[in-house]
């Protein structure tokens, strides 16, 4: 079977080495990049919700089978050949929210002061 072309909005599976765990991990990333980069951004996904404001919860029939929340506070970048299988697509209605959590947790939501000398 051939692999899948890797593609934003995939969520796959991914082993982080600590804590050793396979997540499901989102795929970020404009469609040009992604075809080029050898690490590529990540968000992971957790089943442990906390009701932090910017946590993207998925309920069980938006792909994973479990209640699920994105954890942008967690972004990083991963080798694309340790990418595991793809697992489903991300909802394309929730997208504005992933882009939302994004800015909050690095608080790029909020004008940036100048310093003062």
């Amino acid at each position: 079977m051939a692999r899948r072309e890797l593609r934003r909005g995939d969520v796959r599976w991914y082993r982080f080495s600590a804590p050793d765990k396979r997540r499901p991990v989102l795929v970020v990333g404009g469609e040009s990049l992604l075809r080029s980069l050898s690490q590529v951004p990540v968000i992971p996904f957790s089943t442990q919700v906390r009701g932090l404001a910017w946590e993207v919860v998925l309920n069980p029939d938006e792909g994973l089978g479990v209640t699920s929340v994105l954890k942008p506070e967690w972004i990083r970048s991963v080798a694309r050949h340790e990418l595991g299988p793809w697992i489903c697509g991300f909802p394309a209605r929730r997208w504005d929210e992933v882009r939302v959590a994004v800015l909050t947790v690095l608080g790029l939501d909020v004008p940036i002061r100048a310093e003062v000398p």
